[in-house]
């Protein structure tokens, strides 16, 4: 298929659905239609029950279709079910489901010149009607897939993204729901995204809640950095979804022999950061140019560029996914072995 441009929906062949009921989930179903009926009260609607996830796989020179590291997203798709008192996807479930709706959409996984990939989104929510504040009395488990090519794109004039701490939004509370991919999550940050983006900024950098000294997250991926010693250096908190982009980012610096730290980040060590970006799924990496806070531009980046530490762990990381280089670390699964 022809290379996908930005990170946007579009309609492929077919999505697969599961519904649980009774305790249970049935076998699911393959549906070419992407859209279904829904009870006006269901919790979904009214409480948000819901969690998602987000995986991609790519076509390698083989001809196979290869899925990145889909149990870790498993595994998060679970704690977040959880959370939200919703019934677990088993792997089992979830591994045949990837598999099902992945063969039956190889025409809209982008070949390998075109530097795209199939976006998967998995997710779960309440579907029974309930109008008191409770479970759900019924489920449904979805994946969608579909082509997708970049999510950001630099405000002109720029090769790298501006970001904007706001000190009036919070991603997430103490004790909330910020470490689960849970779909409120992130309606939080439309607004203060909205207002970044009308001053001329590209994304929102979180500080923690409490004491609004530590470095969180941005409003949709992690928070990487290069320290001038060379370090990888990403802020470790109970209120951050823990990236899978960016634990394998970590795990193959540490392969490299480099050294990773992943701790608690105060917003005044941000001077001794010779690079910082945004990681994540969708987003991949994308350097950051400046840093601004309460009208100030508290850190710009002197080349405009990543590091040459992060482009070599972001030119590795890619590589492995495309199948140009091998997967020493284990991360991919080939549709057919799902």
């Amino acid at each position: 298929m022809k290379t996908p441009t930005g990170f946007q929906y579009s309609k492929t062949k077919s999505v697969i659905r599961f519904n649980w009921n009774d305790g249970a989930w049935d076998e699911g179903e393959l549906v070419q239609d992407d859209h279904f009926s829904l009870s006006y009260s269901a919790t979904v609607l009214h409480y948000g029950q819901a969690a998602f996830e987000g995986m991609k796989a790519f076509r390698h020179a083989d001809g196979e279709t290869y899925v990145f590291r889909p149990f870790e997203n498993c595994e998060r798709l679970r704690q977040s079910c959880e959370r939200l008192l919703m019934p677990v996807v088993s792997p089992e479930m979830f591994g045949s489901a990837l598999k099902r709706v992945i063969e039956d959409n190889q025409d809209f996984v982008p070949d390998v010149e075109s530097g795209g990939s199939l976006y998967i989104r998995p997710f779960v929510f309440g579907s029974g009607p309930t109008i008191g504040v409770r479970p759900s009395p019924e489920y449904q488990f979805v994946v969608l897939v579909m082509p997708v090519g970049d999510y950001y794109t630099p405000t002109a004039g720029n090769t790298g993204l501006n970001a904007l701490i706001f000190d009036d939004y919070d991603r997430a509370a103490p004790y909330g729901l910020g470490n689960v991919k849970a779909a409120g999550n992130y309606s939080a940050d439309l607004l203060p995204a909205k207002k970044a983006k009308d001053m001329g900024h590209d994304i929102v950098l979180y500080l923690d809640a409490k004491t609004r000294t530590l470095i969180e997250e941005f409003g949709t991926s992690n928070f990487v950095a290069i320290s001038k010693d060379g370090s990888y250096v990403t802020p470790d908190s109970k209120t951050i979804l823990q990236s899978i982009t960016n634990k394998s980012l970590r795990e193959l610096a540490e392969s490299k022999g480099l050294k990773v730290e992943h701790r608690k980040v105060k917003l005044q060590e941000i001077i001794d950061f010779t690079s910082i970006g945004a990681c994540g799924t969708a987003v991949v990496y994308s350097p950051l140019s400046s840093i601004t806070y309460r009208g100030e531009r508290v850190w710009t980046s002197e080349s405009q560029k990543p590091s040459a530490i992060m482009s070599d762990l972001v030119k590795g990381y890619k590589q492995i996914q495309r199948g140009e280089a091998e997967d020493h670390l284990g991360w991919l699964v080939k549709t057919t072995e799902l």
